[in-house]
């Protein structure tokens, strides 16, 4: 059984972002975004390498205006 591959496009859509199977633009956006934060979840506990990808990414937001842009690139190189 084989199903034809579908492309998306601006065209498919009323003016309302409906297409002609009755789902919203933003229904298909959900969808990706629920996926992708699934999968985030699942590679924070289980993948270490993505785990400490994270927390370097959250200690570099953490820096604040009190320290130098200087100071959190450091704490970026040095982390682990």
């Amino acid at each position: 059984m084989f199903y034809k591959l579908i492309y998306m496009s601006k065209l498919d859509f009323d003016k309302n972002g409906v297409d002609k199977y009755g789902t919203h633009w933003l229904q298909y956006a959900a969808l990706a975004l629920s996926a992708f934060a699934i999968y985030s979840t699942w590679a924070y506990y289980f993948d270490d390498s993505f785990h400490f990808f994270v927390v370097k990414i959250f200690k570099f937001l953490n820096c604040n205006g009190y320290n130098p842009i200087t100071y959190c690139v450091i704490r970026w190189k040095i982390a682990y």
